[in-house]
C-alpha cells in the first residue's frame, strides 16, 4: 500500500554530515561554500524521510511533488525539483488491495507522514509538503509541480446504469514525530494541492520559491444516471507536531495554497504561488 522511496546506506550518509560539518564549522568556510556543490543537500543521503502512503482507485488521480522530509539542509546552491504529471484520457492504477475503495492507513514512523486515499474522478493531490525541518544558507530553493488531468472522452455508464460512481475512500493517521497530513477524496475534481505543513523554515540569505498548478479537465458527457459516492473519511492519529486533516466528498472541491501555521525565519526570499483550476463541460 504504502509507496517509499529508496536511500543509500546510513554509513555514506553520516560519513558525509561529518565531512561536511567539519568544514561549515571551519572559520570563514561559508563564504567560500558557492565554489563548489559539496555543500548541496548534506543530509541528502541519510535515510531522513518521513512515510508517503497513497491509495488510489478510479481514473485520473494524481499524488504527486509532495515532499515529507524530516530534515531538509541547503548551503550556497542552486536546487531546483522540477515534477511534471499528466494523465491524458487515462485511468488510474489501482494499488489497493481490496476489491472497492481506496484506504491508507498510517505507519509508525520518526517524521513526517502523509497519507492519501483518492476514489473517483480527476482527484489531485500534488506538491504539498510536510517537512519538519528546513534550513537554506545562501542558496537557493526552487520547487516546481505540476498536475494536469483532461478527459476527452464519453463516459460509460456503470454500476446498474449509474453514469457516476465512486468508491470510499478513507485515510488513518497513524503515529509520527512530525507534521501528518491525512487527505481523503470522493467523487469528481477535487483538489488539495500547495499547502503546506511545514514546521520550521529557516532561511539565511537565500531564496525558496514554490510553484504548484493544478488543473483538472473533464470534456466527457455523463451517461444516464445520477451520481452515487461513497464517504470520504480522514481520521486523526498520535502526532507530535502538526496535523491536517482533509476529506472531501462531492464535486469540484478545492483546498489549496494554505501556508500551515509552522514557524518560518525569512531572513531571505521566499514565495509560494499555488493555481487550482478545475473545468467541468458535461
Amino acid at each position: 500500500m504504502g509507496q517509499r522511496g529508496l536511500h543509500a546506506a546510513p554509513g555514506v550518509g553520516v560519513q558525509k554530515v561529518r565531512s561536511a560539518a567539519a568544514v561549515v564549522f571551519t572559520a570563514g568556510a561559508l563564504v567560500f561554500a558557492g565554489a563548489g556543490d559539496a555543500f548541496g543537500d548534506m543530509l541528502e543521503d541519510v535515510p531522513l524521510s518521513g512515510e508517503e502512503n497513497t491509495d488510489q482507485y478510479g481514473e485520473q488521480n494524481l499524488s504527486c511533488g509532495n515532499s515529507a522530509r524530516l530534515v531538509r539542509l541547503n548551503i550556497a546552491r542552486t536546487v531546483h525539483r522540477k515534477q511534471l504529471c499528466v494523465d491524458d484520457d487515462g485511468h488510474t492504477r489501482n494499488h489497493n488491495a481490496h476489491v472497492r475503495g481506496a484506504q491508507t492507513v498510517g505507519a509508525t514512523t520518526l517524521g513526517p507522514q502523509t497519507n492519501t486515499a483518492q476514489a473517483g474522478k480527476q482527484n489531485l493531490a500534488c506538491g504539498n509538503s510536510a517537512d519538519l525541518v528546513t534550513v537554506n544558507v545562501a542558496g537557493t530553493m526552487a520547487w516546481d509541480t505540476t498536475c494536469t488531468t483532461t478527459d476527452h472522452g464519453a463516459q460509460q455508464p456503470r454500476s446498474g446504469g449509474s453514469a457516476n460512481y465512486s468508491e470510499g475512500a478513507r485515510s488513518v493517521g497513524g503515529t509520527s514525530v512530525g507534521p501528518q497530513v491525512n487527505t481523503a477524496q470522493v467523487g469528481q475534481q477535487n483538489l488539495y494541492c500547495g499547502n503546506s505543513s511545514d514546521t520550521l523554515t529557516v532561511n539565511l540569505l537565500g531564496a525558496i520559491s514554490k510553484h504548484t498548478t493544478c488543473t483538472a479537465a473533464d470534456y466527457s458527457r455523463s451517461g444516464p444516471g445520477e451520481a452515487h459516492r461513497g464517504q470520504a473519511s480522514a481520521d486523526a492519529g498520535r502526532v507530535v507536531g502538526l496535523e491536517t486533516n482533509t476529506a472531501q466528498n462531492g464535486r469540484q472541491n478545492q483546498t489549496c495554497g494554505n501556508p500551515g501555521t509552522g514557524l518560518e525565519i525569512p531572513l531571505g526570499s521566499a514565495e509560494r504561488q499555488t493555481r487550482c483550476t478545475v473545468h467541468d463541460g458535461a
